[in-house]
């Protein structure tokens, strides 16, 4: 076979000579490849985060975020950790069929990577396609992204970045292991940034002005927080007003965050409206609940009681 004739013109008694001649340059080799081994994770972690800083550019003229950037790091890490670790302890087992001249061992698993290649097309695809995840940045480790069909219905915060399967754990603990090749349909919701909504529906007429400068109040508070205001990318302000309809008028407050605390701001700038409009007394009208002003010119309907009359009377049962 191919295996076979290549191997038989690899020099393997040369190889023997030389290793027995050097013993003690082997030795040394061997204590620095196991060193290499047990600090592989710092290294990694010191190398790949200063390369990434130097390749950055400037967070601020459109480069990555630094919480983008420890994200890329931490994935890279972990897969340079393991192919540094993989090619350390391939040298070992290199230097000890040399040693011992068990070049039959190595045959043998020459053959069978040879077989698996062929037998598992699908496999190589899978690592074909974790390094061009990799390459290409479609996600890292930390990232929120739904994947594959819709209706396999896999979504949630990427734990694993692996050459041949990712890991996604769902919001509700539960644990998906996927192939690589699977994730060709990818949609990330927390790259670099997202844009920060929040829509107010319900508005009425006479409360229309006071709700959108509430909004921008609320919105320009979250900026100048002391706690939120480094998620902030560009302030929330009032974006849209879309048009009425039966229960009022609706606005959207709009702003940038970094993306991985979209919910987190997205949840207190509702709590913080919610106590802006109790405060100035606006009611905002809801489904189910009979609305207090009507949609014709803002007048005031009259109050909704329950089991009224359609003339707005109370009932006499």
């Amino acid at each position: 076979m191919e295996v076979n004739k290549a191997l038989e013109q690899v020099p393997v008694d040369d190889i023997e000579q030389a290793i027995n001649a050097n013993l003690l340059l082997v030795l040394i080799i061997v204590v620095v490849l196991v060193v290499v081994y047990i600090v592989a994770e710092r290294a990694t972690h010191f190398l790949v985060l200063r390369t990434l800083e130097a390749s950055s550019g400037g967070f601020d003229q459109g480069g990555v975020t630094a919480v983008e950037l420890e994200k890329r790091a931490r994935t890279l890490e972990n897969l340079t950790t393991s192919l540094v670790r993989a090619a350390v302890v391939g040298g070992l087992v290199f230097l000890f069929i040399g040693y011992f001249g068990l070049w039959s061992i190595l045959t043998g698993l020459a053959l069978a990577l040879a077989a698996l290649t062929i037998a598992g097309q699908s496999i190589v695809l899978d690592y074909l396609m974790g390094i061009l995840i990799v390459l290409e940045g479609t996600y890292f480790e930390g990232d929120s992204i739904s994947a594959g069909d819709p209706t396999w219905a896999i979504a949630g915060t990427v734990e694993v970045v692996g050459l041949r399967r990712t890991t996604v754990r769902a919001p509700d603990g539960t644990v998906h292991s996927v192939s690589n090749a699977e994730m060709r349909t990818v949609s990330n919701r927390t790259r670099i940034y997202a844009a920060g909504e929040v829509m107010v529906s319900g508005i009425r007429d006479e409360d229309l002005d006071a709700v959108i400068d509430i909004m921008d109040r609320v919105g320009a508070g979250i900026a100048t927080d002391r706690a939120l205001g480094g998620y902030v990318l560009e302030p929330h302000k009032v974006a849209f007003v879309g048009d009425p309809d039966d229960l009022g008028w609706s606005a959207i407050l709009r702003g940038r965050v970094i993306a991985g605390q979209r919910w987190l701001v997205g949840t207190e700038i509702r709590k913080r409206l919610n106590r802006a409009f109790l405060d100035a007394g606006i009611e905002l009208n809801k489904r189910g609940v009979a609305p207090r002003i009507a949609r014709s010119g803002g007048n005031a309907a009259p109050a909704y009681v329950p089991g009224s009359d359609d003339d707005g009377s109370e009932s006499d049962e």
